[in-house]
């Protein structure tokens, strides 16, 4: 079945999973209502929005359970930023519904964006649905899957959710890393996204709220922490008096985690004081998730990106000149409308560059209600393919080299536990690689030797070999 469940599996780690609330607000009802299953497909946004729901079931008397066969209820996260998530959606609802049938699942809800989408369309479509809720109601899932509400969608005028620190959560997954969610919704005008007709407006959690959140993983075990946002630099803009800058300070001093990772960060907010904090902030990753989308001027002005001083070659040389440490990764779309193999090469010499060390290079979707999709020039999906390999492979020549440099060196590694392809290795991550994007290290260690060594311990990996993407080395000392 396609999708994540949201749950601590056996591979990941064996404790209980992660309540983020704290034991004031942590009220959980002592009547049994059955066991629950979350599966969430998309982004790791949604895996946030995912925890939230875990939390509120949790609060509300259910069992959270690894195996959706085993759960009385199932709740889906859809994704619907682009039509083949919708689809993928849409599948891993119809596998599920099967399970009313022939298992013991006795209510489905659906959740999430394509909700917010598609919801007419898909209430008509699923009727082994027993209910949708959208990204606005995820506190309202306790009372959805207890049936003290019903009908949820036809209720209007409901406020913008944004969680808090106060919010129940459990954390799914790994019990050393965990996302977190510092703002909401998207002001940007870019002509490819449906993202702000789906989760509406920018707005802001408070710093005070992110810390105290940050602080409650700490003591529980969580070593790193990835912050989220669909626009992450305009972060504090409809806070009077805050901003990403004074929150990442607040963090390093106060947050307690090891590592702070910032992903999804817009061009525009990019500025002195944001990168020298990235640099030398002890607890902040020399790292910085860049989307770019393209380096062609005509492009960028028909996805109405950033030009002038924030246009990709402008802010890519600026980054390097005050902050050359900090690690980029950005994300490309090749086969906009209109895309010229002018342009393609242009874009091919930027990567070539080598100014990334990571790239995701994704082939444009026309996406209805979007207005690139009503705009001429598309391209064949077959050639968007073919130019997407092309971009891929240039990027992979920068690896080779960016790679090789670090032979010899010592790295700062989060040890993730056993490796996933052999029983004999272990594996990790760095600073510069994020979870599921970028590489990771290998530690060329037998397993047995080091068996003492637990998932979510960082040591110190001499760099000895490559491995295409990923980094080989030997253990050298843990924080243990």
């Amino acid at each position: 079945m396609k999708g994540k469940l949201n749950i601590i599996d056996d591979h990941t780690s064996k404790v209980p999973a992660l309540n983020v609330v704290s034991a004031e607000e942590n009220h959980t009802s002592q009547e049994f209502f059955g066991r629950a299953a979350v599966i969430t497909l998309g982004c790791a946004k949604n895996q946030v929005d995912s925890e939230v729901m875990l939390g509120v079931l949790r609060n509300n008397g259910f069992d959270i359970v690894s195996e959706v066969e085993e759960a009385d209820l199932a709740v889906i996260n859809t994704c619907g930023f682009l039509e083949s998530a919708v689809t993928e959606s849409i599948d891993c609802i119809l596998e599920v519904g099967e399970l009313k049938k022939e298992g013991r699942l006795r209510k489905l809800i659906v959740a999430g964006c394509a909700v917010e989408r598609y919801r007419e369309e898909l209430q008509k479509a699923l009727p082994e649905v027993d209910e949708f809720i959208t990204t606005n109601d995820l506190m309202q899932i306790g009372d959805v899957a207890t049936d003290k509400i019903q009908n949820l969608l036809k209720e209007a005028g409901r406020p913008y959710f944004l969680y808090d620190d106060k919010t129940p959560r459990q954390l799914s997954g790994v019990n050393y890393s965990a996302y977190v969610k510092i703002a909401e919704g998207c002001n940007r005008p870019c002509t490819f996204c449906i993202i702000p007709k789906i989760r509406g407006a920018m707005r802001s959690r408070s710093i005070e709220s992110v810390v105290q959140e940050v602080n409650m993983l700490a003591e529980q075990g969580v070593k790193e922490v990835n912050l989220l946002a669909q626009d992450l630099t305009s972060y504090g803009r409809d806070r009077k008096g805050e901003s990403l800058s004074m929150l990442l300070e607040q963090l390093d001093a106060r947050g307690g985690v090891n590592w702070i990772r910032l992903l999804y960060a817009y061009p525009i907010g990019i500025d002195q004081q944001l990168l020298e904090i990235i640099s030398s902030a002890k607890h902040i990753c020399e790292y910085l998730d860049l989307p770019l989308q393209h380096v062609s001027e005509q492009l960028l002005k028909n996805m109405k990106r950033p030009l002038g001083r924030y246009a990709p070659r402008a802010i890519t040389e600026y980054i390097r000149t005050i902050a050359p440490a900090i690690h980029l990764r950005t994300t490309f779309i090749v086969g906009f409308p209109g895309e010229s193999e002018t342009d393609i090469d242009e874009l091919e010499k930027f990567v070539l560059e080598g100014h990334f060390g990571s790239v995701g290079v994704f082939t444009y979707s026309a996406e209805e209600g979007t207005p690139a999709a009503l705009m001429p020039g598309q391209i064949p999906e077959q050639e968007k393919q073919q130019r997407r390999e092309r971009i891929m492979l240039a990027q992979q020549k920068v690896n080779e080299k960016r790679l090789a440099e670090m032979l010899g060196t010592d790295i700062e590694v989060l040890i993730e536990g056993v490796h996933p392809e052999t029983d004999l290795l272990l594996s990790g991550r760095s600073r510069f690689q994020a979870p599921e994007v970028d590489g990771t290290i290998i530690i060329n260690d037998l397993a047995e030797e080091i068996e003492n060594v637990s998932a979510g311990t960082i040591g110190t990996v001499e760099i000895t070999d490559l491995a295409g993407y990923d980094l080989i080395g030997t253990l050298k000392y843990t924080d243990n």
